[in-house]
């Protein structure tokens, strides 16, 4: 019996620092996946931000008609639209407007989401197109 407990004793004592150990090797881990998870949601929110700053430049140039003054403005509005929706969470905006044809007008808006680590995070873009507006007064 004194021997039984003596083993059981001896077991007792060979797992003594064992959660200090599972706590060194497991704590950058569970940090990594954190650091991912807040990295993913930062892109998804940049991505979120681009997509609207394309749909309100956009919408600038249809109603405008598609003129230069038009698209001078858009491009305007994309910067004042971005720091008010995006705030600093958004840099790098690049604005690109063409015309495919006559009658429709595509923006493009790229840019860098906040990062947690300076250049980690990859760039996100949005695309919209759309009809020019045109008037027809009735007939």
């Amino acid at each position: 019996m004194r021997e039984a407990l003596r083993r059981a004793a001896e077991r007792v004592r060979r797992d003594d620092g064992a959660s200090s150990i599972e706590l060194v090797l497991y704590t950058p881990v569970l940090m990594l996946v954190i650091f991912l998870t807040i990295q993913f949601a930062l892109t998804w929110y940049g991505n979120e931000v681009a997509g609207a700053v394309a749909r309100e430049t956009a919408r600038v140039v249809r109603v405008g008609g598609g003129t230069p003054q038009s698209v001078a403005d858009a491009r305007t509005h994309a910067r004042n639209y971005t720091a008010a929706v995006g705030g600093t969470s958004f840099r790098d905006l690049q604005v690109q407007i063409t015309q495919p044809d006559d009658q429709t007008v595509r923006v493009t808006v790229s840019g860098r989401a906040l990062e947690i680590v300076d250049g980690f995070a990859p760039r996100v873009s949005a695309t919209v197109q759309g009809p020019i507006e045109q008037f027809r007064p009735d007939a």
